[in-house]
């Protein structure tokens, strides 16, 4: 464990001593101090490696103060008389103020530690100790079925079944726990599908059963409520018991077989050391490389090799065969601010001891090894001469194509005590054969290439004009390639020599061996080393179309709603861990992310084609999916668990789906589908008629009933039958762009519903019904069509709602005592408008209203908020400080701020911040500039009315995107020297009267990207290289004029 851990870990300990010793007041600040509690446990078991503001350590040193503090407080007050502890009750006043400002400002420490891997991907990976499938599929039952077995309630035989079941699952769940280690055998995979169908089974029947006893037993009232209650339990107890019997056979059948799932353990022998044969290595030849998808990456690696620290620092590049590893540390090592900085570079192009010791010790390395004949005295002095060379001179070390973690063993400690600033990088294929993660070693994973990387380095490879009817190609040269560096550059090298017509660019494509090369050792590592829990979650891009680029967005729902991204404990929700689970997929270059958002995230993303075959298959061989081409599914009796509708007349269900068959009984191999997704983009009425016709019979034949996923993104206006109402197990109903004018009323029956997505449909009001469903976690509306809210019933409460996205507030939508009662909201998007102009004074009223809402979300991390009067003209807000909102990460706001000061009230939390209208008449940039962590700044048109503003030096740390559009007062921008420094992309669009660019963008070298659009005079300009603005942003490396 690294020292700061242990440091950590102990200050932890002492922490809940101190919570749990009653002798110890502890002012008032037990909710802060559990908070931090757990956050620094949190951390502690997941600190990752980024050059963090604050170090963990002295964060702890922090805590400890505070408890120390504390404690001799509680020491004092022991012997202290009456007079006194009056004293010290006033001393105690003053003494909570402070502590309670001292304990803020850790919190947002510990939350900073937390909140950088979403905008720095690349320095964050997944321990495998952060989920295991047992966890994920087997805990939340056993939870369940223990509530069943506690409850005195029940008779004693269905009691007896489920402590069966309990001391079953529990067995499962620890046999799961040694296939995690070992790994599953060539059918175990069909197995664990098995075990996800019972255990899915099993909290269904439990949870439902729970649900039902629940309420019963808070509806029922007067006084035939025993008598009730009484025959609903006899009825209930024995339908549960039925039930668990069938599970029973089913768990007994399974863990008969269960032997035969895990991978026999191979007999491994370790390897003893070898002398390395005392001559050079061949030097590999290297291709000049390609600098323009490197931007990003060079921009990351050689800040942190800049970086003032006197201690020897390590950057392991990770990725695949192709991804570009070399490529890039060539680029790094050429690069002038690198060669500036580093008199001395060595290139090691074998990773052997060998080659190391000759390029920085020379002859008296090779002299050494001719005296030396006994291994380790012949470490040791490698390592003593090592040492010795770089203590007097700073290198750059590049040790390329790490192929074991042996180099580092041998070598590794002559390296820990040098402190003149010496840098080493190694590439690898995978993570474990350099350096192990800590504050001085660091890891940087080179991911797939998104589209538009893809392209730029494919055009630039073919080196000739692409014809305009080749562009139709574009598509499927970019899912060829995957978003590997060598497959495109492949490609384009043999497209390069071919006649540039569609049907030889074509021939070509169709011939591209994609089973070869750098793939088939990716295919080889997701079959030995990935973990189950991203197996499972790798099977479900099977449900998408091959060329399909998947939004993260509902990846994430399908993954959560099936029960994917439960921890232990719940120490984060699930849709967090899902989104880790898809950040590691792309870290191991197995998933390819097609688009990324402005804050770095992933937006889309799919499997890269040369995988998709293959594991397509693998998901068919464990019965995740099933294959429904050429076969009739009335006859096979394989359970269907999962369908998806890809509108294709070779597919099985086809006919189901889309034909006039309305025999029941062919309907009967839909009972057991868990998901139904359907791809119908169909324009035109059909579509929704055929998914309404085919839900009907379904359900009216007693399939999918176990349904908790139906997902009709796309498909217009689906005709939603009544029976939809019978599918209480729902947990994700996606209606996303499907245009649907009336939500039925079924929806009220639907109470398991966790994710209900709305976004772009014609819904004018959200149903009553809504307020029912205490299981809703996210709610997307579309503000565009006036989704208005009906006042909440007495009994409705959304308890558990975290998303509320898209919603309409007029002056009559029940803001108070309805939509304020929401608490544990963590992200808000809300568009409040007035209908007509006699109500702006009712609009503001509920302005007011809804300010004080958002005050009183703690847990906030998102707020998207718009005002506008009836004219759609931005109208007021009335914000107050947002000091208190540790956790808030991304603002949005459109409007006048009737507060001024609120933009000097934000928390140190915020990364991105969008401004519209606000008008503000001070120049924000001198209290914006102090935000430790805002990463991107838009200043939208007349949030600032001033004529000039001001960037000071020192300020902006962390900026790296920043655009202004439409300022039209600004005639001025100052960038000082210091300001901006880490400035990566700039845009400025129709700023009319800013005549000149700021002096000190000269300075700013990090500049990648500059955009100037509907700026005639600027443009021109710096188009026809006049004058000195074209100077100030030489350094640019993209420049991008827009009339």
């Amino acid at each position: 464990m690294g020292e700061e851990k242990r440091i950590a870990l102990a200050v932890s300990w002492k922490l809940s001593n101190l919570m749990l010793h009653e002798s110890v007041s502890l002012l008032g600040l037990e909710d802060q101090l559990e908070c931090i509690e757990s956050k620094l446990r949190d951390t502690v078991q997941s600190y990752p490696v980024v050059h963090w503001t604050k170090s963990l350590r002295e964060i702890a040193y922090d805590i400890e103060e505070v408890i120390d503090f504390l404690v001799i407080k509680a020491s004092q007050k022991m012997g202290a008389g009456t007079l006194m502890r009056c004293v010290l009750a006033f001393v105690d006043l003053i003494d909570q103020y402070k502590l309670r400002r001292k304990l803020d400002q850790i919190r947002v420490d510990l939350f900073q530690l937390f909140k950088v891997e979403c905008y720095r991907e690349s320095w964050w990976s997944l321990s495998r100790k952060d989920l295991d499938v047992g966890e994920t599929l087997i805990s939340p039952v056993i939870r369940k079925v223990t509530d069943i077995v506690s409850d005195g309630h029940l008779s004693p035989a269905v009691r007896k079944q489920a402590r069966w079941l309990r001391d079953e699952f529990i067995s499962l769940h620890d046999f799961l726990q040694a296939i995690e280690v070992h790994g599953l055998s060539d059918g175990g995979e069909a197995w664990m599908e098995e075990v996800y169908d019972v255990s899915r089974l099993a909290e269904d029947v439990t949870g439902s059963f729970l649900y039902e006893r629940e309420k019963m037993r808070r509806t029922w009232t007067g006084s035939f409520k025993n008598l009730a209650l009484a025959l609903h339990c006899f009825l209930s107890e024995r339908n549960l018991g039925k039930e668990m019997d069938q599970m029973k056979a089913k768990i007994q059948d399974i863990s008969v077989r269960k032997i035969n799932a895990i991978q026999r353990p191979i007999e491994r022998f370790e390897r003893l050391p070898m002398r390395i044969p005392p001559h050079p290595l061949p030097c590999k030849v290297e291709e000049k490389p390609d600098i323009s998808i490197f931007d990003g990456d060079i921009d990351d690696i050689v800040e942190m090799l800049l970086r003032d620290d006197p201690n020897c620092l390590t950057i392991s590049i990770v990725g695949m065969e192709g991804t570009g590893k070399t490529s890039l540390a060539k680029l790094i090592y050429e690069n002038q601010a690198i060669a500036d900085k580093f008199a001395y570079r060595a290139w090691v192009p074998a990773a052997s001891m060998d080659s190391l010791m000759r390029q920085i010790a020379g002859d008296e390395y090779i002299n050494m090894t001719s005296v030396v004949q006994d291994w380790n005295e012949f470490l040791r002095s490698s390592r003593q001469m090592l040492n010795a060379s770089l203590k007097s001179k700073k290198y750059l070390i590049v040790i390329d194509e790490v192929c074991s973690e042996s180099l580092w063993n041998e070598l590794g400690v002559a390296f820990n005590d040098l402190s003149n600033g010496t840098r080493i990088i190694f590439t690898a294929r995978k993570v474990g054969l350099t350096p192990q993660i800590s504050e001085r070693n660091f890891t940087y994973r080179l991911q797939l290439r998104s589209n538009d990387e893809s392209w730029a380095l494919f055009t630039h490879t073919l080196n000739r004009n692409i014809p305009i009817e080749l562009l139709k190609l574009k598509r499927e040269i970019l899912r060829r390639c995957g978003g590997l560096p060598l497959m495109i550059k492949k490609l384009g090298g043999l497209l390069s020599d071919k006649d540039a017509t569609y049907e030889e660019w074509s021939r070509v494509l169709e011939q591209l061996n994609q089973n070869e090369g750098p793939w088939s050792g990716t295919l080889s590592e997701i079959n030995k080393n990935l973990p189950l829990y991203l197996r499972r979650c790798l099977f479900y891009f099977g449900l998408f179309p091959e060329d399909f680029e998947i939004p993260a967005r509902r990846l994430i729902c399908l993954w959560v709603a099936e029960g994917l991204g439960r921890q232990k404990g719940n120490m984060e929700p699930p849709e967090r861990v899902s989104e880790k689970c898809l950040i590691e997929l792309a870290n191991q270059n197995i998933i390819q992310v097609t688009k990324k958002k402005l804050n770095g995230k992933i937006s889309r993303c799919r499997l890269p084609d040369a995988l998709q075959v293959h594991w397509l298959s693998k998901a068919k061989e464990a019965n995740f999916l099933q294959d429904n081409i050429g076969i009739n599914l009335s006859t096979n009796m394989g359970e269907i668990r999962r369908l998806a509708d890809y509108l294709d007349p070779a597919d099985a269900s086809f006919n189901h789906i889309h034909g006039n068959t309305t025999s029941s009984s062919i309907f009967s191999c839909y009972k057991y589908v868990v998901s139904f997704l359907s791809f119908d983009t169909r324009e035109g009425s059909r579509a929704g008629e055929d998914i309404g016709n085919f839900l009907e019979r379904c359900i009216s034949s007693s399939s999918f009933c176990f349904l908790w996923v139906l997902d009709l993104e796309n498909v217009y206006k689906p005709k939603l039958p009544k029976a939809v109402g019978q599918l209480t197990r729902l947990r994700y109903l996606g209606l996303r762009s499907t245009y649907l004018e009336i939500l039925p009323l079924f929806i009220d029956k639907l109470l398991n519903l966790q994710t209900l997505d709305l976004k772009r449909t014609c819904l004018n009001t959200v149903p009553n019904s809504i307020w029912k469903m205490k299981s809703l976690r996210h709610l997307f509306l579309d503000e565009s069509f006036r989704s208005l809210f009906v006042p909440r019933p007495k009994d409705g409460s959304l308890v558990d709602l975290q998303t509320l996205w898209g919603a309409f507030i007029d002056e009559d939508s029940p803001v108070r005592n309805g939509l304020d009662t929401l608490r544990r909201i963590t992200k808000l998007g809300l568009k409040c408008k007035t209908s007509v102009s006699s109500q702006n004074e009712a609009l503001s009223s509920q302005l007011v209203t809804v300010a004080n809402w958002v005050m009183n979300l703690k847990h906030l991390e998102y707020l998207r908020l718009k005002s506008y009067d009836e004219s759609g003209q931005p109208w007021d807000l009335y914000l107050q400080t947002l000091l208190n909102h540790k956790d808030l990460c991304s603002l949005y706001l459109v409007g006048k701020l009737k507060n001024q000061l609120l933009v000097s009230e934000l928390p140190q939390s915020l990364i991105e911040l969008t401004l519209s209208a606000s008008e503000m008449a001070e120049d924000p940039m001198q209290t914006l500039d102090k935000l430790p962590n805002l990463r991107i700044l838009r200043l939208f048109s007349r949030s600032f009315t001033g004529k000039k503003m001001v960037c000071s030096s020192g300020g902006f740390t962390k900026l790296e995107v920043l655009k202004f559009r439409e300022l039209e007062s600004l005639e001025e921008w100052d960038v000082k020297e210091g300001a901006l420094p880490s400035l990566k992309d700039l845009e400025i669009r129709s700023c009319g009267n800013l005549q000149m660019l700021p002096d000190g963008l000269k300075l700013v070298r990090t500049l990648r990207e500059l955009k100037l659009t509907r700026q005639p005079e600027l443009s021109s300009r710096i188009r026809d290289n006049q004058g000195e603005d074209r100077n100030k942003i030489i350094h640019a490396r993209h420049v991008y004029i827009e009339d």
